[in-house]
Formats: structure tokens, C-alpha cells, sequence
């Protein structure tokens, strides 16, 4: 009998090689996270301070059984003041642990981010000796130091809010939560009368009521436009919305949508937006960033991505999209193939053996990001500098 050996099989030897590597890493950077440092250690300077985050080659790992895995890997783009930025890419992309990175929520011991940079523009620290916009470096703040912004100045509103509200606390005890925490001087009485305030700007028609009702009374689209008052309670400049509307019909899908446009204009706040549906990112979103594989592979503004894509992949999700106008005797389009496996990837394009536009460079090192326009970038082969202006 021949004595063939599964590529994915791991000896014994290499499984404890790992566990002692996972060991070690996870417990150098959880360290990071406790150490005492002054502000200026966690303290940079902002490339342009219209910027509300800048995120610059951020890598995030997860440190399993069978290696170490990359979830993000060398991600970069910024989201300006007072815009809503659409994220979009397939499952398992990055989506959700860039966004988590950015909160520090990462699943930890496993979950560590590991290089770069996410600077947060923060009004309290004000500017250098050179003018400069100081930010904090969330990559390297301390745990204890990011409960001061998280939840205040960086809020997030998770996927599905039954999973994400408390079944045991009422609504009330937990919007009133968030603002003891962070006003810890308020009164009981006023902490209620903001939160209902907050109950009354999502839409809430009955807002004393759902103050005192429990979560599994609420129907979806109230709980999610609970865990939207939550969101805004601290008046942050930065709401992370993860597939804000993934567990709701559709006609609740809109009005969420439409709250989430006008509490953007009302509060002046920033928004990143995470979603599958290219038809919510259209309507919403300024500015585009799209992901492959723990990477950015193109990101513009939401004209240049819809009128101009340039990436097969990005001509490829917009081609699965169904449409009204589309032959209902042909089968709906999808990309052939799948996502690389994110454990050793290899420094080439890792979108190449889906490619249909695949050539000789593709085997070469990963694709350097290419300038298009001034708002305009992409990773592809494709467009090499000689060819854009």
C-alpha cells in the first residue's frame, strides 16, 4: 500500500512546535497590553488631520493549532471626518478584525494584533511644536487607557443584537450603563433622561417602555435600534457598524439605513460601514475600500468604485450582484475558486488562480498599491506605474 501523506497533516513534533511558539508570542503581546506608559509613548502625529483614523499596515494574527493565522495583513486607508467609509469583501476577508482592531476587541489570547499603526485623531491632545495633529496609536495603547475611547469616542453597533444586548439587565440599565462609565459624575435621573432622549432619536416610538423592557421583548429592528442609541450616547466621532442590518427584513433594513444617514448628519460623526450588499454600500457610502484575503486590493471613492472598478475581484463582486435587468435563464455569476488558505500565503497575488486576467508578473512578489487617481488606488498587476499617469 503506497504511503501517501496529506499536505495538511501535522506530526506531533510540529504540533508541539507550534504550541510553544503560540505560547510565547501570546504572552509577549498580552504583556504589551498591561505595561504602564506615559502618553507620549502611544502619542503620534496624524498624516492629515481631516482624518478621524488612520489606519497604516495594520497586521492582526491569530495564533491556532495548526499555525498562525493572518487575518489582516498589511491594511491601510483612512476614514475622513464627517464620511461614511463602506468596507465590502467576502467572508473571511478581514472585515470584522479590522474593525475589531481598531476597538481593541480582538478575541484575545489568540487574537493579537502584531505591526502598524491606528492613529485616532482625538481633540484632547491637540497639536505638537510643529503644528501637527497628535493622535493616539491604538496598536500600542494600553487596555486601560482605550476604556476611555471605547464606547465614548469609537462606538460600534455588532451584527446581531440579540447576541450583543445583556437578556438579563434592561434596556434602560444598559444604555444608562454606558454613561456612567464615562460620565461618572451623573446622576441616576439624568442618566435616564438621556437615555431616553437617545431611545427618542433612534425612532423608538415608546421610549419609557422600552426603557424597562427587556431584550427578548423587543422585536429585531428595535433591538438593533437600541444598540444604535447605545452607539450614539457619547456622541463618538467614529461608529463601527459590522452588518448593521444582516439579521433584518428588508423593509427594516432601509429604515435602519436611513436612521444611520441621518444620526450621521446630525452628529457629525464618522462612519464605517461592513457589509456584503454593494447595493447598501452604493446608497451609503463616500468612499470605498474593498478586501481580499486580509488585504486591500482597491479603494476609491464610491463613483470611481462602481462607474470604474479595476481589480478582477472588485468586476467580479459587482457581477454577482443580481439585477433587475438580468437574463433569468442564465445561471447568477460567482467568482470560481476560493480563498487562499490564510495560514503560510504566499508573497504572490493571492487573488491569481481566480484571476481570468491572470499573466507572468502574477507570480511575482504581491502587487505594490498603485495610485490611479488622487482618491483612486489598486493592487493589481494590471496597472503598473509605466501605464498610469
Amino acid at each position: 500500500m503506497a504511503n501517501n501523506k496529506n499536505s495538511n497533516y501535522i506530526s506531533i513534533r510540529d504540533s508541539r512546535k507550534i504550541l510553544k511558539y503560540n505560547i510565547k508570542q501570546m504572552k509577549y503581546y498580552e504583556g504589551l497590553k498591561k505595561r504602564k506608559l506615559d502618553v507620549k509613548e502611544y502619542t503620534t502625529v496624524l498624516k492629515n488631520e481631516n482624518n478621524i483614523i488612520e489606519i497604516e499596515n495594520l497586521k492582526t494574527c491569530f495564533f491556532t493549532d495548526n499555525g498562525t493565522v493572518m487575518s489582516v495583513n498589511g491594511v491601510s486607508f483612512d476614514i475622513p471626518k464627517n464620511k461614511i467609509i463602506g468596507v465590502v469583501g467576502e467572508s473571511g476577508c478581514g472585515k470584522s478584525v479590522t474593525s475589531l482592531s481598531i476597538m481593541q476587541l480582538v478575541q484575545a489570547p489568540q487574537g493579537q494584533v502584531i505591526e502598524g499603526e491606528i492613529r485616532f485623531n482625538a481633540d484632547s491632545l491637540g497639536y505638537d511644536e510643529n503644528n501637527q495633529k497628535l493622535a493616539y496609536d491604538i496598536a500600542k495603547m494600553p487596555t486601560k487607557e482605550m476604556y476611555k475611547i471605547r464606547g465614548k469616542d469609537i462606538t460600534m453597533i455588532f451584527q446581531e443584537p440579540m447576541t450583543s444586548l445583556n437578556p438579563v439587565f434592561t434596556i434602560g440599565y444598559q444604555l444608562d450603563e454606558v454613561l456612567f462609565i464615562h460620565t461618572p459624575n451623573i446622576t441616576k435621573e439624568a442618566a435616564k433622561a438621556h437615555s431616553i432622549e437617545m431611545l427618542k432619536k433612534v425612532g423608538i416610538s415608546m421610549p419609557e417602555h422600552v426603557y424597562k423592557s427587556y431584550p427578548h421583548e423587543l422585536s429585531g429592528g428595535m433591538r438593533q435600534r437600541v444598540m444604535i442609541a447605545m452607539a450614539i450616547a457619547g456622541s463618538p466621532k467614529l461608529v463601527i457598524a459590522d452588518e448593521p442590518t444582516t439579521a433584518l427584513d428588508v423593509t427594516i433594513q432601509a429604515q435602519i439605513l436611513e436612521l444611520l444617514r441621518d444620526i450621521q448628519k446630525k452628529e457629525q460623526c464618522s462612519i464605517m460601514l461592513i457589509t456584503h450588499d454593494l447595493g447598501v454600500i452604493a446608497e451609503m457610502a463616500d468612499e470605498v475600500v474593498v478586501m481580499y484575503a486580509g488585504r486591500v486590493i482597491e479603494r476609491g471613492t464610491v463613483h470611481e468604485i462602481f462607474h470604474n472598478p479595476l481589480h478582477p475581484y472588485t468586476k467580479g463582486l459587482q457581477k454577482s450582484k443580481p439585477l433587475i435587468t438580468s437574463d433569468k435563464s442564465e445561471p447568477l455569476y460567482s467568482i470560481p475558486g476560493q480563498v487562499p488558505n490564510p495560514i503560510n500565503l504566499p508573497n504572490t497575488c493571492y487573488f491569481k488562480n481566480r484571476c481570468n486576467k491572470v499573466c507572468e508578473k502574477c507570480s511575482g512578489d504581491y502587487p505594490k498599491t498603485i495610485k490611479v487617481s488622487d482618491t483612486h488606488y489598486v493592487s493589481c498587476y494590471l496597472y503598473d506605474e509605466s501605464e498610469v499617469e
